[in-house]
């Protein structure tokens, strides 16, 4: 069937469905057979519900921010309490690295499946029952009483799923960490929380990309003022006696919060299942006929997944196959950007970190008021996300280029004001204008490795630039925390003024202008 004929039924099913509804017994799974429909047939999902789902998006953000923005004001408190030394205090990072490494790893499997939904002929779909976990079992009933199904991928279905069910794992979090168990509990939570943060992010990345332009950015800013609160209000509750495990319990009411929004603002509409169902009879039809009616007919559904833009969903070997691996890892400019976010990651974890640790032990700082400096920075990122965020479509690629390299050498004055200056007052004022200057420089490099790379490889690349990103975000706050056990917490500004440098070296092989052919 052409393309304008899916597009035509899927519009109006009910005339279609009634000349091609499959015999009693037949089998119809649409999910695992290579698509004969190309990906620019699939109808664009209905934006419902925008401004209500962008507000859900945005406070989760703000919970995510809000978990982990408090490690650094935390962690001299987890030293005393646990007996840790700086190295074994940073494997928190480690552990975060690697729960978010498996995320990324699974989300495509777990999406995929809690996408599946059999679609009858004669009933309106619902969001329940929900999936199955054998594949097998969903088509032992595809036809009953005369009810033609099929078996296809919902995408509103999954997305609220997928947000609902990480929402209460991410919630999980709090509750380990305000039991106080010990430190080995501890690793645990943080690898859930990146876990189901990899989810999370994965699913609204997509949503809100396709929905607002500038979206992202002021989601990111969301992150910063979330991470922004959470020092503040636990160093608030800490100087007033209150043990900093009871900062978690009480994080439980936004968490519930931000499961409450999610639930309530991505709860598929009807209209939008109905669409869904639309989509994967039209994708049927197009499919060619079967000589006999009891033979399986297979096709892909070719909507996009909550964690990619545009490939089809479970389409591995076109979308994310070897050709397209070895395309990308073949291109000198992904490895130059992917090795650019390692640093810069890294320098963003190890500051927020161990600066609470570095003015306690050198500057000799107020236990007090000492963990107000992560707030300082987390709120200059805060400020800079946001403006980003409204910028970051209308600075050219060369102004991008020069507005980066401005910000790395400010950053580069503070940390060196930070290492010679012994003044706590002046560092934490550093520390707050390397938040800001630091919030677009991560966007910005996405951006830049969008713009240089061809088209064709943009998803397997910008997953190899975040992956490094997780790696830098756990091994440099590692060596940061390795050398501060051997030498001293003196080592902070000798790691971040060295990964500054070497941030600066980088970016500067960027080219000023951008790729005339991709």
């Amino acid at each position: 069937m052409p393309a304008s004929a899916v597009q035509t039924a899927a519009q109006h099913p009910g005339a279609e469905r009634a000349s091609h509804t499959p015999s009693r017994g037949e089998k119809l799974d649409i999910l695992n057979a290579t698509p004969t429909v190309a990906p620019t047939t699939a109808v664009p999902p209905l934006h419902e519900r925008t401004k209500v789902r962008l507000a859900a998006a945005f406070f989760a953000l703000l919970t995510l921010g809000w978990g982990d923005g408090v490690t650094g004001t935390l962690l001299p408190y987890f030293k005393r309490d646990f007996n840790l030394s700086f190295m074994t205090s940073s494997l928190l990072f480690v552990a975060s690295a690697t729960g978010y490494a498996l995320g990324t790893l699974c989300v495509e499997f777990v999406t995929s499946l809690l996408g599946r939904a059999r679609f009858s002929a004669n009933k309106i779909p619902t969001i329940l029952p929900l999936p199955s976990s054998r594949r097998g079992e969903p088509l032992k009933q595809c036809v009953e009483n005369d009810d033609a199904s099929v078996l296809g991928f919902s995408i509103h279905r999954c997305r609220f799923l997928t947000l609902a069910l990480m929402s209460v794992v991410h919630s999980t979090f709090f509750m380990i960490m305000g039991s106080k168990s010990g430190f080995a509990s501890m690793l645990v939570a943080y690898a859930i929380s990146a876990f189901s943060r990899s989810f999370i992010l994965a699913t609204l990345n997509v949503y809100v990309s396709m929905i607002s332009k500038r979206g992202l950015g002021y989601m990111y800013g969301s992150w910063a003022i979330g991470a922004f609160g959470a020092p503040l209000v636990c160093q608030s509750i800490i100087a007033t006696g209150i043990r900093w495990a009871n900062f978690y319990f009480g994080s439980l009411v936004l968490s519930a919060i931000n499961t409450s929004l999610l639930v309530f603002a991505f709860w598929p509409t009807r209209t939008e299942l109905q669409r869904d169902a639309d989509f994967a009879w039209a994708l049927l039809r197009s499919a060619p006929p079967t000589p006999d009616a009891a033979t399986v007919a297979t096709k892909e559904t070719a909507q996009p997944s909550p964690t990619q833009s545009i490939a089809p969903i479970l389409q591995k070997t076109t979308s994310m196959g070897p050709r397209t691996y070895s395309a990308a890892v073949r291109k000198p400019k992904l490895w130059a950007s992917a090795i650019f976010s390692m640093i810069y990651t890294g320098s963003e974890s190890s500051t927020q970190g161990f600066i609470v640790v570095y003015l306690l032990s050198v500057r000799g700082a107020n236990p007090d008021t000492v963990g107000y400096v992560t707030s300082g920075f987390w709120g200059g990122m805060a400020i800079s996300r946001l403006l980003w965020g409204y910028l970051g479509s209308i600075v050219t690629f060369r102004q991008r280029k020069w507005i980066i390299q401005g910000c790395m050498s400010i950053a580069f004055c503070m940390h060196l004001l930070i290492w010679f200056i012994p003044s706590c007052i002046e560092n934490a004022v550093s520390a707050a204008v390397v938040g800001l200057v630091y919030g677009p420089i991560y966007p910005a490099n996405i951006g830049i490795a969008r713009d240089m790379l061809p088209a064709e490889v943009h998803l397997v690349s910008l997953a190899i630039v975040a992956a490094f990103g997780s790696l830098g975000a756990a091994l440099f706050p590692f060596i940061t925390g390795t050398l501060s056990t051997a030498v001293g917490p003196r080592t902070l500004p000798i790691v971040t003024v060295s990964q500054c440098v070497a941030m600066f070296g980088l970016w500067i092989l960027f080219p000023s202008q951008p790729p005339e052919q991709l």
